[in-house]
């Protein structure tokens, strides 16, 4: 069942995986295990296919956002409540070496493609059940979006200015965090079955990874009771720590350490503050920052973030200017580092995408192949799986599997 895409060695090559995951968390997951050598096939639905399918911008009938998340995989569009359909998606199973699913828990049992239902045919499966809540507890059936779950985990209470509402991360970083948790869950149960044979059921919840990720700040109130208060770009532990508008207009983030603080204050034309007693040591800094702060902020004002850039720079203080996305794309550094590739899609040429950052001396991800379209490999699936032309024909008629083709377009 190797895909026909595929290229160079990679660490996942010969791993089958049966991704039956929607939006964008599960999807992200397979994508990865996909750019790491894995023949992902993606199911999705046989009228709609994946939500994000429809999320503009459109570039040459496929959707920016489906793409970002799909990549290097394979499409089969098909009914799961067809009995041809279901069968077929069971016996792709019973072959996979990873089955990924993101149905509100219970959903999956009750389609028949649950844990129980697949690894009794396969007992090496490795299993991955995605949901918002977890797979049991009171809240196992509550809906769980990327906003949602930056509420309910706490991550929204901490991010905003002091005095100022919540704020949500533009970037999905609740989906995001969970792809990459999932992904390394799988790839430890996966060792795991290498050395045993057994398989397992992972069952991921998008709000266990976000209490997790609360990590140091999580842990400061777990050990002092104290609950954390918004602060934007500061880092109430560490003074300073935060965002300097400079005189350009444009905003310059600076951390210096205890060793460097000598050297800040020299750049900054105030070496009086080293010897200050009320910003001598980091904890003395931190009982005074109400003081500090303002006369930092005012210093900062009389150069450009480029200028600053360049004398902190010099002096080994870690500072660097808040880039916006233009800017980020055209650092050398990010050119250098080849964080953006591209694929073909026929109707466009070559179209740019963010590669994974994952950096192999012998075994890279790499993108495999384009972002499919709906229900692209279909009948290449099927012919796998021994359907005959007549068979996958009758399919097709009766609207049970839907086989779609490359299509010509611009962007929308």
């Amino acid at each position: 069942m190797s895909s026909p895409e595929a290229m160079s060695e990679g660490v996942l090559d010969g791993i089958r995986v049966l991704d039956l995951c929607r939006d964008l968390s599960g999807p992200y997951t397979s994508m990865m295990l996909a750019e790491f050598g894995a023949d992902v096939i993606e199911v999705e639905h046989h009228l709609t296919g994946d939500e994000t399918r429809v999320w503009p911008p459109i570039v040459g009938g496929i959707s920016g956002y489906f793409a970002s998340i799909n990549r290097s995989k394979r499409s089969l569009a098909v009914d799961l409540k067809d009995p041809d359909g279901k069968a077929a998606v069971l016996e792709l199973a019973a072959k996979a070496d990873v089955v990924m699913q993101s149905f509100t828990p219970g959903v999956a049992a009750r389609l028949g493609i649950g844990y129980d239902d697949v690894s009794r045919d396969n007992p090496g499966v490795v299993y991955y059940s995605l949901s918002g809540y977890g797979q049991d507890g009171p809240w196992r059936e509550k809906r769980g979006y990327d906003p949602i779950l930056q509420a309910a985990s706490g991550f929204m209470s901490l991010t905003g200015e002091n005095g100022r509402g919540p704020v949500k991360s533009i970037v999905p970083i609740a989906d995001l965090s969970s792809s990459i948790y999932g992904f390394a869950s799988i790839m430890a149960a996966l060792f795991r079955r290498e050395r045993t044979g057994k398989g397992q059921h992972i069952d991921n919840s998008m709000m266990d990874v976000g209490v997790s990720m609360l990590s140091v700040v999580g842990t400061r109130y777990l050990m002092t009771g104290v609950v954390p208060e918004r602060n934007g770009t500061e880092n109430p532990q560490r003074v300073p720590s935060a965002a300097f508008g400079c005189s350009d207009g444009r905003y310059l983030q600076v951390v210096p350490n205890q060793r460097q603080w000598p050297a800040f204050c020299a750049v900054l034309g105030r070496p009086d503050w080293v010897s200050d007693e009320r910003f001598a040591t980091p904890t003395s800094r931190i009982e005074h920052q109400a003081e500090l702060y303002p006369m930092i902020r005012e210093a900062f004002l009389d150069k450009t973030a480029d200028v600053w850039s360049e004398l902190l720079g010099d002096a080994t203080i870690a500072c660097s200017p808040i880039y916006s996305m233009d800017e980020v794309f055209d650092l050398p550094q990010v050119k250098h580092r080849e964080m953006v590739q591209s694929y073909h899609l026929p109707a466009v040429g070559e179209v740019p995408a963010i590669s994974l950052p994952f950096k192999l001396s012998e075994t890279p991800p790499r993108i495999r192949s384009a972002p499919p379209y709906l229900g692209e490999h279909s009948v290449d699936v099927l012919r796998e799986l021994g359907r005959s032309e007549d068979q996958i024909a009758q399919m097709i008629e009766r609207k049970a599997v839907t086989v779609t083709q490359a299509q010509s377009g611009g962007v929308a």
